[in-house]
């Protein structure tokens, strides 16, 4: 693989990375998606960082069982919706913008539909 290819998979990994650790603390940040990039970023650029990044407590947690399994329970799917949900509501009630309304909007049935298209695994499945 071309080197500058290497690196910048190496740097786009990492940006995922720092994006998706904020996405743990601030709900509005798609968590999962952006640490399966990530994943990927690593495992195309560089077996070690890729090794390494497998064997971190936040690849255990957001990852492993998506990538696994392919899909999320649905308490999971709730855990993560309903809360951003409220904050999504809030927002659009204390804004006054019309077009940071729209954008609200759009962010939530972005939401929802990556949610609902994705699959839904059983309880005895994940071994939770």
């Amino acid at each position: 693989m071309n080197i500058v290819k290497k690196v910048l998979l190496i740097i786009l990994g990492v940006i995922s990375l720092i994006i998706g650790i904020i996405g743990i603390f601030l709900p509005l940040l798609p968590t999962t998606p952006l640490l399966l990039l990530t994943s990927f970023c690593f495992l195309k650029s560089s077996d070690r960082l890729n090794e390494k990044f497998m064997k971190t407590k936040i690849y255990q947690k957001y990852v492993k069982k998506f990538k696994e399994q392919g899909g999320m329970t649905l308490r999971a799917k709730l855990t993560l919706t309903i809360p951003v949900s409220l904050l999504l509501l809030f927002m659009f009630i204390s804004i006054d913008s019309f077009v940071m309304r729209i954008v609200i909007v759009v962010m939530w049935l972005t939401k929802v539909i990556v949610f609902t298209k994705m699959k839904t695994i059983k309880l005895e499945a994940s071994n939770v």
